[in-house]
């Protein structure tokens, strides 16, 4: 017997299923999602916070701040 023949074999027997898309990996993936909105969240709040300089500092314009921290969470 092969190795294609015992992996199969195994199949057709149902020895083990499992749901591609299971409750749990539903709920996983929304909470995921969850808390990725949220820290991008966050770092725009604080993008929002930063003075002219500290902007400077890291290479970003005024402008371009704004326009990120106006983005939609789920962006």
């Amino acid at each position: 017997m092969s190795t294609i023949d015992t992996i199969d074999a195994c199949c057709k027997t149902n020895e083990f299923v499992e749901p591609r898309h299971s409750l749990f990996n539903r709920v996983s993936a929304a909470l995921n999602w969850f808390s990725l909105a949220m820290m991008k969240r966050r770092t725009r709040i604080h993008l929002s916070e930063l003075t002219d300089d500290q902007l400077r500092d890291i290479g970003i314009s005024k402008r371009e701040a704004r326009r990120e921290v106006e983005r939609s969470f789920w962006d």
